[in-house]
């Protein structure tokens, strides 16, 4: 091992320790120890893989402290990778010099409106596990080429940027698991820009990562409206937050109505997810399966999803506890979607609403919507409106009205909706009864039966 103390390292917090941690990196044995203490940097510690050779740093267990007192990253690990994760694809160098690098057990603080905790660039397999990054800019900042990058057990806290950032990289096979991301302004996991591929969201604790004085607060953000992000899951997470303007918990955001290819091929499964102005903004992506979710308390929506194609939401629960305080509209809209796979929701409002809002379930300019096996409860004014939709069928739903007595009717159509088919349903009955069916000639119901 290589104690940086050994190098003229002091860890006083006072002394400027950035050289004597250049020189252990640069002339030590590849495994640099930082023993406890408060080291404090004036420049970033470059690490150029390919000169250093095979390197860990490891800050003692959580008992070292690194303080960023400079603009820009405390370490920032460069290598030369510059090909595909495909074995052939690597040169013999990097796998010799380069492969592996590990950041382990050590804190960063900022102490710069600039600082950075950790950069990385070119890099195989970086690995980073039990870090504590607080009050920097970007805590972990993933930029230009990387591959199999793992973040595991870190706790990216109160940042004021975005707490793991993907930032115009070209990235396949990430893996962020059992983090605490949270408090962090512009974000707690950010794509923007990026060419990203097998990304893997799990089981971590990603909380109030949000700004009231910002337009589009977000938890997870993915946002391709420059690049493509494809293939990954967003699992067994905890995303929560704190109302604030335009803000999401998750938000994928693609190029546009012409084109929902370039963010999707995504599965959000078995999350907690709540406290946002929208639960899940899905903005121009494809392929999304949102499965066995509990989602609450979408101040506005629970679920916005404009010019998508190939959206499955399935088995989750919308609900809004009533022993938590505070109003919640928690609505579904759909505008200009493409094959829409709703089944086995329960969805029920407790809440007075913060936004009132046409129906509990609204589609515009839709095609191919089946619903079935879905519970709409305590329906504020409607179940489900449908305007200007193609090839509708809504089965075995339960759609029941709240007791406000605003309830106006389950189904609402207007405009052009045909094909539709209503089959097998309880329906509310309203001021205008439960539903009617558009005068044409491709409108059938049967098998429903009214509740009062």
């Amino acid at each position: 091992m290589s104690s940086i103390r050994d190098f003229g390292a002091k860890g006083d917090g006072r002394a400027d320790d950035t050289a004597a941690l250049q020189h252990a990196i640069e002339k030590g044995d590849g495994e640099v120890v930082l023993p406890r203490g408060d080291y404090r940097l004036t420049r970033t510690v470059a690490v150029p893989l390919d000169k250093t050779g095979r390197l860990s740093i490891s800050g003692s267990g959580g008992t070292a402290r690194l303080i960023m007192a400079a603009a820009g990253p405390a370490l920032h690990l460069v290598g030369t990778h510059k090909k595909t994760a495909h074995p052939p694809d690597f040169l013999e160098g990097v796998w010799q010099q380069e492969r592996f690098p590990t950041v382990s057990d050590l804190e960063i603080v900022g102490e710069h409106d600039n600082a950075d905790g950790i950069r990385i660039d070119g890099a195989m397999q970086p690995t980073l596990r039990g870090l504590l990054i607080r009050r920097c800019r970007h805590g972990i900042h993933l930029v230009q080429r990387n591959r199999n990058v793992l973040i595991a057990d870190c706790h990216v806290y109160h940042n004021r940027g975005v707490g793991v950032f993907l930032d115009r990289v070209n990235l396949h096979q990430t893996n962020i698991h059992g983090c605490h991301i949270s408090y962090n302004l512009q974000g707690g996991i950010v794509v923007r820009g990026s060419e990203v591929r097998n990304l893997q969201i799990c089981s971590n604790d990603i909380e109030y990562n949000y700004d009231t004085n910002a337009n589009d607060s977000t938890d997870v953000w993915l946002d391709a409206r420059q690049g493509t992000i494809r293939e990954g899951t967003i699992v067994g997470n905890t995303i929560q937050a704190k109302i604030s303007p335009g803000g999401a918990n998750v938000r994928l955001s693609g190029v546009g109505p012409d084109n929902p290819n370039a963010v999707g091929m995504f599965s959000i499964t078995g999350n907690l997810i709540g406290s946002q102005e929208t639960n899940l903004l899905l903005e121009a992506c494809r392929g999304v399966t949102v499965a066995g979710n509990a989602i609450y308390h979408g101040e506005k929506f629970a679920v916005r999803a404009k010019d998508c194609e190939h959206l499955v939401l399935s088995g989750n629960s919308h609900d809004h506890n009533p022993d938590y305080k505070g109003k919640s509209t928690d609505a579904f809209l759909f505008e200009a979607c493409r094959h829409l796979q709703l089944t086995g929701l329960l969805i029920q409002h407790t809440h007075e609403d913060a936004d009132p809002v046409e129906a509990t379930m609204r589609f515009t300019g839709c095609s191919h919507i089946n619903i079935g096996s879905c519970q709409l409860l305590d329906a504020r004014r409607r179940g489900l409106s449908f305007k200007d939709c193609a090839t509708v069928r809504v089965a075995d739903s339960t759609i029941r009205a709240a007791k406000s007595g605003n309830f106006v009717e389950s189904i609402q159509m207007i405009g052009t909706v045909e094909p539709v088919m209503i089959i097998n349903n309880f329906l509310a009955v309203g001021k205008d009864g439960s539903f009617r069916l558009p005068e044409r000639r491709f409108a059938h119901a049967y098998g429903n039966m009214t509740l009062d």
